[in-house]
């Protein structure tokens, strides 16, 4: 992990245009949203959100289209996922995000609920800010990843709820732990691009980023839900 080089992405301001996939998606294809954290761009393939998306795509699974967004511009991707499932009652759609970006992924989830958009899987990771972390009955399946090893505001919510248990199966509230000073858990060495003041500081939040058990299973969780879920 030390030895890590990876080209900073370049974007400035991440717009509409950005978006790859064609639209609409045909019947039976998926989408997949990544929300990314912090104030980080939505191209930096530094940041886990965006590996894990450039992950998704070199699998290359039929009828997958990945793309990741800006946790202060999620109303791109409310109008991206408008665009892909004209009815939104046929929707193959997984959104994940870490820190402010699992914040927003309640957040759009409930904007769907509205829109009548069904969310096949919805991935919280670490996620940051006051929030009622309760998951709408438009999402079939949740999960929660987090640690508490960090100092506030950077530690990740504890627990999602489904708002109908009979409509949203909660698969996990699973907590890391990790060594950050009086804390004792998994150790995870600091990439060579990451400052020393910034890794000090965040503590567990920024050791989560980089821990690839967590990004295994975030990674698992979206293809298991793709690949098994009938289409619509």
């Amino acid at each position: 992990m030390a030895n890590l080089t990876i080209t900073r992405g370049d974007s400035r301001n991440q717009t509409f245009d950005d978006f790859t996939l064609p639209l609409p998606l045909k019947a039976g294809e998926t989408l997949v949203v990544g929300i990314v954290g912090g104030w980080d761009r939505w191209d930096n393939p530094r940041r886990v959100t965006r590996r894990i998306a450039l992950r998704i795509r070199d699998a290359g699974l039929p009828g997958v289209f990945v793309e990741t967004v800006e946790n202060h511009k999620v109303q791109l991707a409310d109008e991206l996922i408008r665009g892909a499932f004209p009815d939104p009652s046929k929707a193959r759609l997984v959104v994940y995000g870490q820190s402010l970006g699992g914040r927003e992924v309640v957040r759009l989830c409930r904007r769907l609920d509205q829109n009548g958009v069904h969310v096949l899987l919805a991935v919280v990771i670490d996620a940051v800010g006051r929030e009622d972390y309760t998951i709408p009955p438009n999402v079939r399946s949740a999960a929660n990843l987090f640690q508490r090893d960090s100092y506030w505001p950077v530690t990740g919510a504890k627990v999602i709820r489904a708002a109908d248990p009979e409509k949203t199966r909660i698969l996990g509230n699973w907590q890391y732990h990790y060594d950050y000073r009086l804390w004792k858990g998994k150790v995870i060495e600091k990439p060579d691009f990451e400052e020393d003041l910034r890794w000090d500081w965040m503590g567990g939040h920024l050791r989560m980023e980089y821990d690839p058990e967590v990004w295994d299973r975030v990674t698992s969780l979206i293809t298991d839900a793709i690949t098994t879920a009938p289409p619509r």
